[in-house]
């Protein structure tokens, strides 16, 4: 077994330098699956890669068929063990090439753009996104702070004659957003909710909101619990909108 340390020591990706900006350079530094790999190796951790078996920091050995062995365990592993690529049989060099295209489109990335842009399948290109985005959800985000802005939208298409407004069957998504001085947003939240009561929303804002924020919202009785809840509550009627 050859050990990783003399190939990989003490490197670190910086950012502006190891990442490719342009898609050329993608091409030139993600050619195959090995040098996949080498770049998965230094983002996992380098000379502290940890084994999800025993938890320890070490340096693993390499051995055959793509293998990493800890040293304290001999446990093996593979460099994409406990992530999104992990036991899938697309090609690493598809997966990177992917998650490329996703991070540098303006205006989102799509399962069927990414189907006609790799030449995949869409269920593969599908499968593929749906990792992509909850990957990109932080575990550990911190909640919202400051002036937080809350209120409620209705998604789905319009029905001629059926009942509109907070009582319709239409699904409703609740949205939190950060307002900077003078014109300018933060961070966003949003979540899918069953109706548009007290528990619903307060139980929304309890989960994305630091207990010291300023909440504004229009008149609607479903926050009128918030300042029992500790928040500092505005309220911003901006229209009589019967919708």
């Amino acid at each position: 077994m050859k050990s990783l340390s003399s190939t990989y020591k003490n490197e670190v990706l910086i950012a502006g330098k190891d990442y490719p900006r342009t898609y050329r350079e993608f091409i030139t530094m993600f050619p195959d699956d090995k040098s996949c790999r080498e770049f998965l190796y230094k983002l996992r951790g380098n000379n502290n890669f940890v084994c999800l078996k025993c938890k320890a920091l070490s340096i693993p050995c390499k051995q055959t068929h793509k293998r990493l062995v800890c040293p304290k365990y001999r446990h093996q592993i593979t460099v994409t063990t406990g992530t999104i690529f992990d036991k899938t049989r697309i090609s690493l060099t598809t997966w990177l090439e992917a998650a490329w295209h996703i991070t540098t489109a303006k205006n989102g990335m799509s399962a069927k753009t990414i189907e006609q842009t790799l030449g995949i399948s869409y269920n593969t290109a599908w499968t593929m996104l749906q990792r992509f985005r909850v990957a990109m959800i932080g575990s550990q985000r911190k909640k919202l702070t400051g002036k937080i802005e809350v209120d409620e939208t209705q998604v789905g298409c319009v029905d001629i004659g059926v009942k509109r407004g907070r009582g319709s069957k239409k699904s409703l998504v609740v949205i939190a957003i950060e307002s900077h001085e003078p014109k300018a947003f933060g961070r966003i939240r949003m979540r899918c909710i069953p109706d548009a009561s007290t528990n619903s929303l307060t139980n929304f804002i309890q989960d994305i909101a630091h207990s010291d924020s300023t909440i504004y919202t229009d008149g609607w009785s479903g926050y009128n619990k918030l300042v029992s809840l500790g928040y500092k509550h505005e309220i911003n009627i901006m229209s009589n909108s019967k919708d």
